[in-house]
């Protein structure tokens, strides 16, 4: 069995890591929060009416709390979330989560769309300036007409608002995106075990040294799960009202 580590470093956005170091103090684990970005609205773009289509698809929490400041409403667009976390933060908002899957990153919210019968559709997807080919690129293959809505952007935090060296022996990083990734490889040097919350984080890691681990689920539990921490409770995935 893998020696659990001395401590976890949560690299998130401040207001997101926070319910992850209560799960995992009370799971018995002693945690370090370094947030390493954070997030800057931006004005929606004009001529986007989100109740004009078919379905929303949403790939992260703030994508979901940057569409519920714009004050505009899904109408009778049906609602979709990448994975239980967010679909848990739409549940917050009063939104239901009308695709019920549970990928892994974009490409596999693509394929479960499409499997869903949900293709071809009007889909728009409201989330960040920058982001990946998908699921745009799959959800445009299966004949979809999609729009990709910037409404905030991922900021790295400047290497000099950052502790200048705060890890210790043994430390272990989490993980929860490339754009994490890239702030700690601005800041720092070393290279201390690491933990990817999926393959495309993952990837991230190893272009810049790490050689991670990888959850087998996009969650914390699969995260402590691969690091020998044992059993915690994801506090994003609650049950769904029906």
């Amino acid at each position: 069995m893998r020696a659990p580590p001395r401590r976890i470093v949560l690299t998130r956005e401040e207001s997101q890591s926070r319910a992850w170091r209560e799960a995992l103090a009370a799971a018995g684990a002693t945690v370090l929060e370094l947030p390493l970005l954070r997030y800057a609205a931006l004005t929606p773009p004009a001529g986007v009416d989100p109740a004009a289509f078919d379905w929303i698809l949403f790939t992260s929490p703030q994508g979901v709390h940057a569409f519920a400041d714009t004050g505009l409403s899904p109408g009778g667009a049906r609602i979709g979330a990448l994975g239980g976390g967010t679909a848990a933060v739409l549940a917050d908002h009063g939104w239901r989560d009308g695709l019920n899957a549970r990928c892994r990153d974009g490409a596999e919210l693509a394929r479960a769309f499409v499997a869903a019968g949900a293709a071809p559709a009007r889909v728009l997807l409201p989330g960040p300036d920058r982001r990946l080919s998908e699921p745009a690129a799959g959800l445009r293959a299966a004949g979809c007409t999609v729009v990709e809505w910037p409404l905030y952007r991922t900021e790295a935090i400047p290497a000099g608002e950052l502790p200048r060296d705060p890890f210790a022996e043994g430390d272990l990083v989490f993980f929860a995106s490339p754009s994490a990734v890239g702030a700690f490889a601005e800041a720092y040097a070393l290279r201390p075990p690491c933990v990817a919350i999926g393959e495309t984080t993952a990837a991230a890691a190893r272009a810049v040294g790490f050689d991670p681990l990888v959850a087998d689920a996009p969650d914390l539990s699969a995260m402590a799960r691969a690091c020998g921490l044992g059993s915690v409770t994801d506090p994003s995935f609650r049950e769904m009202p029906s």
